[in-house]
């Protein structure tokens, strides 16, 4: 059994696959979490900590343990980028982020800045002197 652990496709195919597999996925979970904290979530934020380091610790301790394979390293490099990647692209579809609107108007905007307001919508308010008070 001991040759399915040996071999060269084992070594520089499947560990480091299984390394960039393994960043990607707590790189694309730390995105999240740190969305999620952002928005308050205080009780998934800290679940989705925990196996984002989790999935870290399985990865660097195959690294650490074969220091000698260079692949592991670019497999672990690569892991990380594209897991910031999936990431982003992740908050964007879920839409926690935030959007700044500015809204340019000739007329008077205090009804739409109330309805903004009252929507649950930050709202900060300036005309041609700053912001405006009230």
């Amino acid at each position: 059994m001991d040759f399915l652990y040996e071999g060269f496709w084992f070594t520089w195919v499947f560990i480091p696959l299984l390394i960039f597999l393994a960043r990607v996925s707590d790189v694309t979970i730390g995105t999240l979490r740190i969305v999620f904290v952002s928005k308050g979530f205080k009780i998934l934020a800290p679940i989705l900590g925990f196996f984002e380091v989790f999935i870290w610790l399985l990865a660097m301790s195959k690294i650490i343990q074969n220091l000698d394979y260079w692949m592991y390293y670019i497999a672990y490099s690569a892991g990380f980028a594209v897991g910031n990647y999936v990431g982003l692209i992740i908050e964007e579809r879920l839409a926690l982020g935030f959007v700044n609107l500015r809204i340019i108007t000739h007329e008077q905007g205090d009804a739409l800045i109330k309805r903004l307001a009252n929507e649950g919508f930050g709202v900060t308010a300036t005309d041609a002197w700053g912001p405006v008070q009230g």
